[in-house]
Formats: C-alpha cells, structure tokens, sequence
C-alpha cells in the first residue's frame, strides 16, 4: 500500500484524524461522525459506556465464474459495501472481550451490517449507529457474565484484556481493478474444457473469484487507515472414485493480487492438466495398509507441514475464557509455554515478513502493511537455529509478550487474533531437491524398507497427492486413502534434510474456531526421519452402472 499520509501519534490522546481526513470521501466523513457520537453519548441507564470503537468499511465490486467440462454454470457480478462496529466496555485492563459464553461462537456476530454502496452519507450512518447499539448491548452482556465468571472462579490476577498501542494514519488513493468479464467467462470455460481429456474425472469445475475494494479503519485512538486492493483466484475442484469405488477428490488455488500476475491461458491449461493427471495416478493407485519410516515432503507439502506443526501452534497465544469448561477450541496453543525452548531441528531459521510482497517473482497473498486493529505490520523472528523466540501478536496481551507485533488478524467480519502473513522457512544448510529424494532410497535401503513416501499436497496431515519411492528405483507408485498417526510434536524435530530449491505456497490461512486470512509460506522441501502412516478407515461405494455421458463409447487415453 502506497501512503499519501503516515502519522504516528501516542495512545491515549484526543484522537488526530479529524483535520487528516479526506473532505471528498463521504464513508470516512459519516464514520467520523458516528464514532464521535458514539464515544460521546452512547450509555445505557446508569452502565458504562464504551472506552474504545472501532468502525471498518469495505466496498467494492466482487464477481464469480464458474464453468464445468467446457459449459458455463455461473457468471455473478455485483457491489457491496459492508461495515463492522467493535465496541469495548470496560478499561484497557479488564473489558468484555476474551471471553466466549456459553451457547455462543468466539466473537459472535453483532455490530455487522451491510449498507448503501452509493456514497450515501445518512444510510451509511444510520448503518454505522444500528451496529453500534447492537454491538453496545452485546458487550455489556458479556462484560456482566465475564465479571461473575472471574468472581466464581476466584481469579485474581490475569493479563489485560487490550494492549495500548500507538495509533497509526495511512491514507491511500481510492483505486479498482477492473473485470473483463467476458474474457474470463471465455477463459474459465476454456479451462474446465481440459478435464473431458480424462475420462477417469466425474465431476470437475472451475472458478474465478475476484474482488476489488477499499477497507477503511477508523478508532477512538486516532487511527485512520484507507487502502484498496484486488484479490483474484482461480480455483479447480475434481471429485471422482478410485478403480475399488473409494472416493478421490481434490481442489487447488491459485492467487493472484493483480490481472498482470495471471498467466496466459495455455501456461494455465498445461497446469490444469498437470493437476488432473495427479487425480487421475490416485484414481488408479494403491494404498498402504501402514507405514513406518521417513517421508519426503515436496514444495507445497512442505508448506502445509510447517503450517500444521508450527504456525497453528503459535497463533492465537491469548486463550480464552469459557463459560461453558468443556469448551477448549479457544484454549492457548502449546508452544506459548516453550518460548526460549528448541521446536525445531537447529540447522532451522524461520520469520514472519508481512512487508514481502514477492519472493523470487512469485506474488506473496500473505502481503499486508497495516494489521486489521491498526497496527503496522512487522517482521517477526519466530525460530532462530531451532529455538522459540517469538509468536503471532495481537492486541490481546499475555503474560510473555504484552504488546502486538501487527499481527493482529481475521477475515472482515471475523474476530482479530494473533496470525501468520508471509512464514519464510530458511535452513542454514540444504541440498538439491534430486539428492533429497536420493537420499530418501538410501535410508530405505538401510532400515531394510521397499519403498520410501513421498508427498506432494496435504489437508491437514492426510496426504492427498502422495507415492512410494521404490529403494531400487523402480518409477514412483501413486498412494491413495493414507493418513499419518501419532505425529504430535516430534516431526519438526525429526527434519534431517531440506533442500536448495524454495517454493512459495498461496493459501487462505484457517485457525480451529477463527476466520480464515491471506497467507504464504516459502520453504523447502524436507525429508523427515520417520513417521507413521496408516489405511483410512473408509468403506467404498458402488461405482456408476453407466459411464459419464461425455466420455460414453469414447476411447480413454
């Protein structure tokens, strides 16, 4: 984001955005109002009112294409304007928030609305003041239940509930990215034409997402951020069954920040084709009853690798209360209390860069400048040499780290917590990918196994594009319907390899029980002394009697 304005002034002083605000737009103007009203009278009877608002704005024009075997199944184009109102009671010390009641979702769904997206000051307001009121009478609710929950408890001591922080002004031009919407109809029919060449496939799509707004920011601090971005995806989804019945599906997303970061149409067909083919080895692979012994992951396997046992395990350090004490989703991860503690193999050095927009050319999705509280994003030195030394901050303090280091996190309407931008994996010695793999027969050889695993693409810690790698150097086998068992903690520690290449792997971020973010990891791949793998429990169906209509009486490759 390029800022036209940067001010940075102390918390805690009669909020500067006022003579700093664009005169000519009309959303910050009916936001400055509202806030200023809000902080001034809004007060129930002879209760509190909030220490703290926060109002965000996002409008734009979003679209959706979708298309199967070459035919058009979708094409939706529209504008939206929505807003979220954040109201705090309480003080900096002790206030509603970090607190889940029973019977409701971690940061329930009050103090959202859409509005005009028209420029209409009144509507907007009106908006702006029915979120607000909503979102009042929500926090003085859970401010009441968390108070006799302290109380039954007896706590007496806990961290404060919200870090004081600088407040921040970053005012960029208002800007669009605008859809060639015939073209990508053309286009998207065009890729999802590629699967009739695989006649193994059942059902397949295609679809283009595409968004293209400005986000406003605004508090009672004296923050006042404006930026606009463009987020396009292109996404493939296949589902199928394997030759015993056993279903095969798997998706992938592309991400691209601009139109000129798309590639050419026939560089994305051989890629939908590459994609397909992979479904299509599943389809008639094998499987393994079970496993013990070292596994190579490749790229974006090394990616979600590192996002399972470390990035989740880091995110989102401030546990919270819960009324319901069966209720753990929001409990704080484990390695909060192993900071200073070795997590990972030495030879690992591992930050956190928001600032990165590309590595090596490739487009980062993890990119931002500003966190969703206001705060300037940071580079965070998370592993050095195998050591914890630092987590994923928001403003919500604990008692090792008390301030956000701008990563305070969600989705627009989701709830800021402490989360990933852009994880840079950097080992201190590697080699080339083809010697890793080398590597991974000799170790087979050693323990005496016929066959090491080699995977490609994860969900979680199921492998969905995976194979043996035969010790002899027989061709690689496909391997359908395994899951690892009884990872825990160890495989990071258990790295004995990574190599020279780096890959980059775009993806939306999900943490148990919050909303998704934009997020990248670059990393190499790594081999892993050993893990488990065993069959997944899973009955297979009946096959269809008849073939896919398209592929009827037609020769399979």
């Amino acid at each position: 984001m390029r800022s036209l304005l940067v001010l940075v002034l102390l918390a805690g002083l009669r909020p500067a955005w006022g003579a700093a605000l664009p005169a000519d737009d009309k959303v910050f103007q009916a936001m400055r109002a509202e806030l200023d009203r809000t902080m001034r009278r809004l007060r129930m009877d002879d209760l509190p009112g909030p220490y703290f608002a926060s109002y965000a704005v996002r409008d734009g024009i979003q679209a959706f294409i979708s298309a199967s075997f070459g035919a058009l199944s979708s094409s939706q184009e529209r504008a939206f304007l929505e807003l979220r109102a954040d109201l705090r009671v309480g003080d900096y010390s002790f206030d509603d928030n970090n607190f889940l009641p029973a019977g409701l979702p971690y940061g329930a769904s009050s103090g959202q609305a859409s509005a005009s997206f028209e420029d209409d000051y009144d509507n907007l307001r009106h908006a702006l003041w029915a979120a607000s009121d909503e979102a009042y009478k929500s926090a003085l609710e859970s401010l009441a239940k968390k108070t006799a929950f302290k109380k039954k408890h007896m706590i007496a001591e806990s961290n404060d509930d919200f870090s004081r922080e600088p407040s921040t002004q970053s005012l960029a031009e208002v800007s669009r990215t605008p859809l060639d919407r015939a073209l990508w109809e053309q286009r998207i029919k065009d890729l999802s034409a590629v699967f009739r060449e695989f006649p193994d496939i059942q059902e397949s799509r295609v679809e283009l997402g595409y968004v293209s707004g400005t986000r406003r920011l605004l508090n009672s601090e004296g923050t006042a951020v404006r930026g606009s971005d463009t987020r396009i995806t292109i996404n493939l989804g296949v589902n199928t069954q394997a030759v015993d019945g056993s279903r095969v599906g798997d998706s992938l997303t592309w991400h691209y920040p601009d139109w000129k970061d798309v590639p050419g149409l026939e560089a994305l067909k051989a890629e939908v084709k590459r994609f397909a083919q992979g479904v299509v080895d599943e389809v008639h692979g094998s499987t393994v009853e079970a496993y013990v012994g070292p596994v190579l992951f490749e790229a974006e396997a090394a990616a979600e690798f590192f996002d399972v046992l470390l990035v989740d395990n880091i995110s989102n350090p401030r546990g919270s209360w819960a009324e319901d004490e069966n209720n753990h989703i929001y409990d704080a991860p484990p390695f909060v209390s192993r900071l200073g503690m070795r997590v990972a193999v030495p030879f690992l050095n591992i930050v956190d860069d928001p600032a990165l927009e590309r590595y090596d050319g490739v487009p980062l999705f993890g990119h931002y400048t500003i966190d969703d509280e206001g705060v300037p994003a940071q580079r965070v030195e998370l592993v050095r040499k195998g050591k914890l030394v630092d987590l994923y901050m928001s403003r919500a303090p604990i008692r090792e780290r008390r301030h956000s280091n701008g990563h305070g996190r969600a989705a627009f309407f989701g709830e800021p917590s402490g989360r990933m931008g852009n994880l840079v994996v950097t080992p201190e010695r590697s080699v080339p990918l083809a010697e890793l793999k080398d590597r991974l027969r000799a170790m087979c050889r050693e323990l005496e196994l016929d066959y090491g695993i080699l995977v490609r693409k994860m969900d979680g810690l199921s492998p969905v594009v995976a194979y043996k790698v035969f010790a002899d150097g027989r061709p690689d086998e496909a391997v359908r319907g395994v899951e690892f068992t009884g990872a825990g903690l160890r495989p990071l520690r258990d790295i004995v390899a990574a190599s020279r290449e780096m890959s980059v792997f775009n993806f939306n971020h999900g943490s148990n029980g919050r909303s998704t973010v934009p997020a990248s990891v670059v990393a190499p791949s790594i081999l892993v002394q050993e893990m488990e793998l065993k069959k997944v429990d899973r009955k297979p169906e009946k096959k269809p009697y008849l073939e896919h209509p398209y592929f009827e009486g037609k020769a399979k490759p």
